[in-house]
């Protein structure tokens, strides 16, 4: 009975994790493919507009994301679109663990003349 019991702890313990964890990281995936495709279209646009929009995505997919941590980097034929936020998941009763994501949405501008070499 006792064994029971302790495996039916075990189970909620682990079904409450995933009932946690799973919507964080399926939110991450939708936000990490919406910034590259930001990045993939937005290739034409100002940073600070790209930062505004990528802000917008986040607030639309309730990701908890702030202006001081997204940047917009543009190099020799590609932009990057970076952003990193914490995100707290609560694994067991009374304690949360604080989940970094750190996104690099980069896309190739095709359009660029190559670099010289």
């Amino acid at each position: 009975m006792i064994r029971k019991v302790v495996k039916l702890a075990v189970f909620l313990f682990i079904a409450n994790a995933l009932y946690q964890v799973v919507p964080v990281a399926y939110r991450q995936t939708r936000f990490t493919d919406a910034l590259q495709e930001l990045a993939l279209y937005g290739q034409k646009s100002p940073d600070a507009e790209l930062v505004t929009r990528a802000l917008a995505l986040a607030a639309d997919l309730n990701v908890p994301l702030d202006r001081e941590y997204v940047s917009v980097r543009r190099e020799a034929g590609a932009i990057h679109i970076d952003a990193s936020y914490v995100e707290p998941v609560r694994l067991l009763p009374g304690y949360a663990y604080l989940w970094e994501f750190n996104v690099d949405a980069k896309a190739l501008d095709l359009g660029a003349a190559p670099p010289r070499r």
